[in-house]
């Protein structure tokens, strides 16, 4: 289902607040789509082109890649560095399109 893939990408981004409830501990995952897409939405800047290139790499290569800011990944996506939309429409990650026009 399409929770379940938002779900899988907020850990594989490591998008969750931590939380210090002991040593090891389950962190609560969004229950709906809404909540999944706002999480990602609001704490996931990172370009697609980069995060196709190096997810096999592990979550650290993928924090690398990650953008501080909104701001910044859009600066960064207007200098060309993108992935034609259906391309990833295809994929299943339209949820990390930013919106570049304003």
């Amino acid at each position: 289902s399409a929770l379940l893939m938002l779900q899988a990408l907020i850990l594989e981004l490591g998008c969750l607040p931590s939380v210090a409830a002991g040593k090891f501990s389950i962190p609560e995952l969004p229950r709906t789509l809404t909540q999944a897409k706002l999480l990602l939405k609001g704490h996931a800047f990172i370009n697609v082109r980069d995060y196709l290139a190096v997810r096999e790499q592990g979550q650290a290569a993928l924090r690398r890649v990650m953008h501080p800011s909104r701001k910044s990944l859009i600066r960064e996506v207007r200098k060309g560095k993108r992935v034609p939309v259906q391309e990833v429409k295809n994929a299943g990650l339209n949820v990390l399109l930013v919106n570049t026009r304003f």
